[in-house]
């Protein structure tokens, strides 16, 4: 199912990145296209169109008095209208929301967030492009790797003979052991060595442990998240209101009324003062200060907006935690990373280019503990946790064929290489037995001459004695 949403993310979002997944482009790419509009919509309402309108007073009806007003208590504080009803004001809920389902009483409170609406949200798309951006330049050119790999395997597949092929493969495949065991030159385009050395030291995430782009990629995960819940807590602080469960006080509000309005966080009138001197209201000649109401035009964009945003950062958030644990499971060994590889190690005896010895074992001659081993080790030892990374990748941004290709060559050359260190220790073994062997004969040979000498002499004293007895 994943491989698949993602398959489909892939042509509706086509990104010349590939070393992430559709979870991620909802992130920096869908999200970042959501804020712009939003970017787009209150600026030109903002800038072009007319945020506020107000009502001037009877002597101020010219149109260049109608925009100085309009512009004038726009770029000032605004205040709420004092009702007067008999409700008294809820002070028991304090999360900064009134009560719909009574009238309540606003007080004369001064507002004067909406001027820097636009900023929020472009301050937005900013930060949930931080994420995307520190991944892509802490992980050097992943992605290149990954479709240097998939061009490789689809030259392979276009091959005309077998030959062809087996060199590409073979190709492919010293590419990605260069790869995943860190030979390959291996730079940071902008962070630089001093943050690799650092993150060795402190997570164990050398370019050499085998587990650096797949924990480094956990962490892009974790980012995202922590970042969703610092876009909440900047609306919070903002909006100056609990912004944590708007959207759940918004669904109440229809259940309850049929209708949504919040005139404290986000009211359709203010009322703007300003201070008019010489004006011909008065006698003396005194300033005058008019109280006008403001229709606010904004806030019918706002409220819908905000609302919006609460429910797609929920959204957000739900599916990156999911889809963080289910990366945590995949790529880090040995529960699903063992089915993950034994799935294509299964079908790799279909290949008519298969070694002899590994259709055999696959096939079960070997005893089924020794063929777990072999498996554990060709997981943890030799693709290790960052090569079942790049080949889910692959998985995801292409088809299985490409990656059973390149897991059945792999697993090919991981039997010869294990094979040949059989041999090799088998080898060894029967030279030391030789030697062994050629060591115990000479020393017994030379203590069989040891003995004929000490005999040999022992027979000439013999005879002496004898010989000096019969002059005797």
């Amino acid at each position: 199912m994943d491989s698949l949403i993602n398959r489909a993310a892939n042509v509706v979002l086509k990104q010349p990145i590939k070393n992430d997944d559709f979870v991620d482009r909802l992130h920096y790419f869908v999200t970042v296209a959501i804020l712009t509009c939003f970017v787009v919509g209150t600026g030109l309402q903002e800038y072009v169109g007319s945020p506020i309108n107000c009502w001037p007073p009877k002597d101020y009806h010219y149109d260049s008095y109608h925009e100085h007003i309009n512009s004038y208590c726009w770029t000032h504080s605004l205040r709420y209208p004092k009702y007067e009803t008999e409700t008294a004001v809820n002070q028991t809920r304090g999360d900064g929301f009134l009560d719909l389902t009574q009238p309540q009483p606003i007080l004369g409170f001064g507002t004067t967030f909406y001027r820097w609406v636009t900023l929020v949200f472009i301050v937005q798309a900013c930060l949930f492009k931080i994420p995307q951006f520190l991944w892509t330049n802490l992980s050097g050119s992943s992605s290149a790797g990954i479709k240097k790999i998939r061009d490789l395997v689809l030259q392979s597949q276009n091959a005309t003979t077998s030959a062809d092929k087996k060199l590409k493969l073979d190709e492919t495949v010293a590419y990605f052991e260069d790869w995943i065991t860190g030979h390959k030159s291996y730079r940071f385009r902008l962070i630089g060595k001093h943050t690799s050395k650092v993150l060795t030291v402190l997570f164990c995430l050398g370019k050499k442990s085998g587990s650096y782009l797949s924990s480094l990629y956990l962490c892009y995960k974790i980012m995202n998240i922590v970042n969703v819940f610092g876009n909440i807590f900047l609306l919070t602080v903002f909006l100056d209101l609990n912004y944590w469960k708007y959207g759940l006080v918004v669904l109440n509000s229809v259940i309850n009324s049929g209708d949504w309005q919040d005139p404290y966080n986000f009211p359709r009138v203010l009322l703007c003062d300003f201070l008019v001197e010489g004006s011909s209201e008065s006698a003396s000649g005194s300033p005058v200060v008019f109280q006008i109401q403001c229709s606010m035009t904004l806030n019918q964009l706002l409220v819908k907006v905000f609302v919006l945003e609460w429910f797609w950062l929920v959204f957000l958030l739900f599916i990156t935690i999911v889809n963080l644990v289910l990366w945590a499971v995949k790529i880090k060994p040995p529960c699903s990373t063992i089915l993950f590889i034994k799935s294509y190690i299964k079908t790799v005896d279909s290949y008519p280019m298969l070694d002899i010895g590994i259709a055999t074992m696959i096939a079960g001659t070997k005893t089924q503990f020794a063929q777990k081993n072999l498996q554990r080790d060709f997981i943890e030892k030799y693709l290790r946790s960052d090569g079942v990374f790049i080949l889910r990748f692959l998985e995801l941004n292409s088809d299985r064929a490409l990656v059973a290709d390149i897991v059945k060559t792999l697993w090919n050359r991981y039997h010869v290489m294990q094979k040949s260190t059989v041999s090799s220790n088998m080898t060894l073994n029967t030279e030391v037995t030789k030697y062994g062997s050629s060591v115990e004969l000479d020393i017994t040979k030379t203590n069989a001459t040891d003995d004929d000498v000490t005999d040999g002499s022992n027979e000439e004293i013999t005879k002496d004695v004898e010989d000096k007895n019969v002059e005797l």
